[in-house]
């Protein structure tokens, strides 16, 4: 949350990610295996996940942009039920799930108040 320097809104997003995560790895508690594995007898998928708050571009296209404006989005986390990921538009600050994202998990986008 610090590192990606998201405002204290997102704090339920980043919880949120952080259940998730507490959820697929192995605990001694329970025979060094995950939760998800003794709750659905089954290995997790690891091989999705990414970092809380970096960069990515959804390939979403909605009704009002063309096909050149910038599509710049964070990563908040994953939709429950779904193979979707939740990211927040950087420039319309709207929190949408998106299934084909592009993740730049090296460099974070800095969120600008627009006061003006």
């Amino acid at each position: 949350m610090f590192q990606s320097k998201l405002p204290k809104v997102f704090w339920s997003y980043a919880i949120m990610h952080v259940v998730h995560l507490i959820n697929i790895v192995p605990s001694t508690v329970i025979s060094n295996k995950c939760p998800y594995e003794k709750l659905y007898a089954t290995a997790p998928n690891i091989s999705n996940h990414c970092i809380f708050g970096c960069f990515c571009f959804s390939s979403t296209l909605e009704n009002n942009r063309n096909k050149l404006d910038p599509r710049a989005s964070i990563f908040l986390g994953f939709k429950v039920g779904t193979k979707g990921y939740i990211v927040i538009d950087a420039q319309t600050r709207e929190v949408f799930v998106s299934r084909n994202v592009l993740f730049y998990e090296q460099s974070f986008y800095q969120v600008t108040n627009k006061s003006k």
